[in-house]
């Protein structure tokens, strides 16, 4: 049996480009879709940066391939951050049904899934595959598999002055400050606290637009204040694709390795060409890093790991399974040992073009540790999970190191 999980794709977000919305990247990823199911470790739509409407439109294309390949086989779907509300709905639409039926919450959730739009809508657009919703974890050959946003609450808490603030204050709101070991309770209303302004605003008429007027009052007070790091998550033009490289957006070919150079100037320029056509505020992401993710993904990833295995350790799930693969942060993993030393991490990486254009350090950092368009392979014949770098070919910071290619014809190299 084989699984192929991935993540993070961000449909209809205005803070980055979606990649997997563009038929070059669709054809990257379709030879590995021969599988017995796909996991989607959640974070599949950005609800938080972008209306329903866009996101669905956005998925179109991923979900037309997902259906084609996947007839008779698997769908797994798991809620990230960015798409919570689908599990914040189901969990108000038991209360409500509870108070309107008068029946045991065990029979309820067998009556619930038929009035589920998400659901409706999944096997909808993937008519003949079996789909099943799972949260907050869902196992596969002995390889548990989660979205991994529980990391926030220990990865605030640890950072910065302001972050540390945040952390602390949100924290009391939701589980009353309590220093006891978190449980998934804790967790799951830290996360809808965190998550629930910003889908209010994002779904109301005309919201994104709010957002974005926010976004640069945050930048203006971030300015003024300097009491915290704005990152600008950039976006390259993608207008034009050019076909040596395989669908690489404008400027992300083959640069020679140079440290802080590798196309910096390019993406800055591709990201002043991103605000004057979508209007996105520059450096505004800062609420982004506040509420919805407390890593950046040009930060070093050990410090994550750390924090998702302390949820790993409260929640006990290194009990049930010694390999863990999870999403949330953008960086790419492959079998790293945790701080404890008894369970290792794979992370799915992402499908969103974000670059830290800070400095120039900071794109490189951006370059080697989260280059989107990556997925985990699990194989119940194989001993561990195993991370495919599918774009790796475009990074500017290429090596040469081209995935291994799955049986089928091969995908043009770089």
């Amino acid at each position: 049996m084989r699984a192929l999980v991935i993540s993070d794709t961000h449909f209809g977000a205005w803070t980055g480009k979606d990649i997997l919305r563009e038929p070059e990247m669709l054809r990257l990823l379709e030879p590995w879709l021969d599988v017995d199911e796909v996991i989607f470790l959640g974070d599949m739509f950005d609800l938080l940066f972008g209306s329903l409407q866009d996101a669905f439109g956005a998925a179109q294309g991923l979900l037309d391939l997902l259906r084609g390949k996947l007839q008779g086989k698997r769908f797994v779907f798991l809620a990230g951050n960015h798409d919570h509300q689908f599990v914040t709905r189901a969990a108000e639409d038991l209360v409500a049904l509870g108070h309107a039926t008068d029946k045991p919450r065990d029979e309820l959730g067998r009556e619930l899934p038929r009035g589920d739009f998400f659901r409706r809508f999944l096997e909808r657009n993937l008519e003949g595959v079996e789909v099943e919703i799972r949260y907050p974890t869902y196992t596969f050959a002995g390889v548990l598999c989660t979205h991994g946003h529980y990391l926030d609450v220990h990865a605030s808490r640890s950072g910065g002055r302001p972050a540390r603030l945040l952390g602390r204050t949100v924290w009391s709101i939701a589980v009353g400050g309590g220093e006891d070991a978190p449980t998934i309770e804790d967790y799951e209303a830290t996360a809808a606290l965190l998550t629930g302004l910003l889908y209010t605003i994002a779904q109301l008429p005309n919201g994104t637009h709010a957002q974005r007027r926010v976004f640069r009052a945050f930048q203006a007070l971030e300015r003024i204040s300097h009491l915290c790091t704005a990152p600008i998550r950039a976006v390259e033009q993608l207008a034009s694709w050019s076909a040596a490289h395989v669908g690489a957006p404008a400027g992300l070919g083959r640069h020679p390795i140079g440290a802080e150079h590798v196309g910096y100037q390019d993406a800055r320029a591709g990201e002043a060409e991103r605000r004057r056509r979508t209007g996105a505020p520059a450096g505004g992401e800062v609420s982004s890093f506040t509420f919805a993710r407390s890593v950046r993904p040009s930060d070093p990833s050990e410090p994550a790991i750390e924090a998702f295995e302390q949820v790993v350790a409260n929640l006990g799930w290194a009990q049930q399974a010694d390999k863990i693969v999870f999403a949330h942060t953008h960086q790419p993993l492959d079998g790293v040992t945790g701080p404890a030393g008894a369970v290792r991490y794979w992370n799915t990486g992402s499908w969103i073009y974000e670059p830290d254009l800070r400095s120039r350090q900071a794109y490189t950092a951006y370059l080697k540790n989260a280059w989107p368009g990556t997925v985990v392979v699990i194989d119940s014949r194989e001993p561990q999970p195993r991370l495919i770098r599918l774009c790796e070919p475009l990074n500017p910071l290429h090596r040469g190191d081209a995935p291994d290619e799955p049986a089928g014809p091969r995908l043009r190299s770089v």
